[in-house]
């Protein structure tokens, strides 16, 4: 499945890019994320919990900056699995940020995500839908943090 999009939050670029590398800071924001640790500054192991229609599951995974051009983009690669349901997921994931106009950035991904397992029979239309819905509560969050940063500076 291929995914992309734009999250558009109104904030400067230079602060996106340091909080969404400030992994205590992102991982706040992303719904189902149970535990995140960070092993190195580019490598990251965690538990997010997932339910995809009628299944759920607890994956492991870890998360690696494959590629980084600091403020403007990055490359991540994700793999995990989930003993329960016997899936896995697999994810390479390019994000970019772009300044439109003062103080708004534009989170511009893409992302190629291959599960395979129970999850995966669930049907292409309900992740998607899944992940929609994922997507725009993160944007919320994200947000939202982003403007208690504001506010404290």
């Amino acid at each position: 499945m291929n995914f992309e999009g734009t999250i558009t939050v109104e904030h400067p670029r230079d602060a996106v890019w340091d909080f969404v590398l400030d992994i205590q800071k992102f991982s706040s924001c992303m719904p189902g994320l149970d535990s995140i640790d960070q092993i190195d500054d580019a490598t990251f192991d965690g538990v997010i919990s997932a339910k995809v229609g009628p299944m759920s599951g607890k994956f492991n995974f870890r998360s690696t900056i494959t590629d980084s051009n600091p403020r403007e983009a990055l490359t991540v690669k994700i793999e995990g699995n989930d003993s329960v349901t016997k899936s896995t997921v697999t994810a390479g994931v390019d994000a970019r940020m772009e300044e439109p106009r003062e103080n708004c950035t534009d989170l511009k991904y893409k992302a190629q995500v291959e599960i395979k397992g129970r999850l995966a029979i669930v049907g292409d239309m309900i992740l998607r839908a899944t992940t929609s819905l994922i997507l725009e509560e993160f944007r919320k969050r994200l947000s939202k943090a982003l403007d208690a940063e504001a506010a404290k500076a």
